[in-house]
């Protein structure tokens, strides 16, 4: 895998989130009704939820990789030049040359931590989620908190830090994930 497949995976998991979004609220607006009898709106929400975590984990490997200048062919290659600079690699126990561990690793699918490379070299863009003064919605921000790759296995009506998955919380925390995508394409490229 290159490390450009995660830019273009993010691509397709927010259309995605976008398009089913978007069918969801139209599909709303038919009914005229606040309540929708649709039995796979709980999955659907769930679904767009898992996706926007998804592209969010994307497009925090794809950043780390164009800044710090990734030249391997495979993001599972060690390249301890690289890895030094940002204290990543792909594997979680992938041995440094002085004998320990880089902090930061892909496999495990843990955005949170791997943010954190992020936000020492774009604390001040302006950005949800690496730049402190920017607000977030309160139910997108539980949302983005507690979202892990598991979640795919997790039943729809799971409710995540008591945020319960409705339009209306699914909704914001993909307006973040937009925001927070198209945020980081323009500062990476």
């Amino acid at each position: 895998m290159h490390f450009e497949d995660y830019k273009l995976a993010s691509q397709k998991h927010l259309q995605t989130s976008l398009a089913i979004l978007d069918s969801i609220i139209e599909h709303q607006k038919e009914k005229k009704s606040k309540i929708i009898v649709n039995p796979y709106l709980e999955a659907s929400l769930h679904n767009v939820y898992y996706l926007s975590g998804y592209t969010i984990e994307c497009i925090v490997n794809y950043s780390i990789f164009k800044h710090y200048n990734w030249k391997k062919s495979s993001v599972k290659e060690v390249d301890h030049n690289f890895s030094k600079k940002c204290g990543l690699s792909f594997y979680q126990n992938e041995r440094r040359e002085d004998g320990g561990t880089y902090p930061y690793f892909i496999n495990q699918h843990n955005y949170l931590r791997n943010l954190d490379i992020l936000k020492k070299v774009y604390s001040n863009s302006r950005l949800p989620m690496l730049d402190r003064s920017v607000g977030i919605n309160n139910d997108a921000k539980q949302l983005f908190t507690h979202w892990n790759v598991e979640i795919r296995y997790h039943q729809p009506t799971t409710k995540y830090n008591k945020v319960a998955l409705t339009i209306q919380s699914v909704t914001s925390f993909v307006e973040l994930t937009k925001e927070f995508h198209n945020g980081l394409i323009a500062l990476v490229g």
